[in-house]
């Protein structure tokens, strides 16, 4: 590999592009720079690709103020019952004080709620509202198209392979 972008396949993004917004990054590797061993590297590949993904999943999140970080808890919230904030923030991989932000920043939407526990007295459950249910359902939907899009240049053997690899990663 020579290092260079035009040895790199182009990006999967379409051709006509948004103008960028103010703070995004543009994270298509520039012509005529060489980028030495950065592109053979898995970590730089993920990030950038990250980066491209977080945006995009943004756009489509924007009209409901859902982060990626909103989605998950919402998501783990709806499947599991009387959830704790504890088991939350284990769920999901973060610290206790991180998914307090989370189900903070849920609550002022209007689409999480603390309820007394069924099973601790000391602690609250954590419940979907109704407006966080239909929000919910609106955004798997468009989350999942987005997911699709992401992915449009993969065959579903080549997706499935993706994701046994990143979590052979993690």
């Amino acid at each position: 590999m020579s290092g260079k972008a035009s040895s790199r396949p182009r990006s999967s993004r379409p051709n006509v592009r948004r103008p960028l917004q103010r703070g995004e990054v543009d994270v298509d590797l520039v012509s005529g720079v060489d980028y030495g061993p950065l592109t053979g590297l898995i970590g730089y590949n993920l990030r950038r690709a990250q980066i491209r993904i977080y945006q995009d999943f943004l756009d489509t999140m924007e009209p409901w103020s859902i982060t990626p970080p909103r989605f998950s808890a919402m998501v783990l919230i709806r499947h599991n019952a009387d959830m704790k904030l504890t088991e939350l923030a284990r769920a999901m991989g973060i610290a206790r004080s991180g998914a307090v932000e989370v189900v903070n920043s849920l609550e002022k939407l209007g689409y999480v709620k603390r309820c007394d526990s069924r099973t601790d007295r000391r602690a609250y459950a954590l419940a979907l509202t109704q407006e966080g249910e239909a929000a919910l359902k609106k955004v798997t939907r468009l989350i999942q198209e987005h997911d699709a899009r992401i992915s449009a240049h993969l065959s579903e053997a080549e997706q499935r392979q993706l994701r046994e690899l990143l979590e052979r990663l993690g």
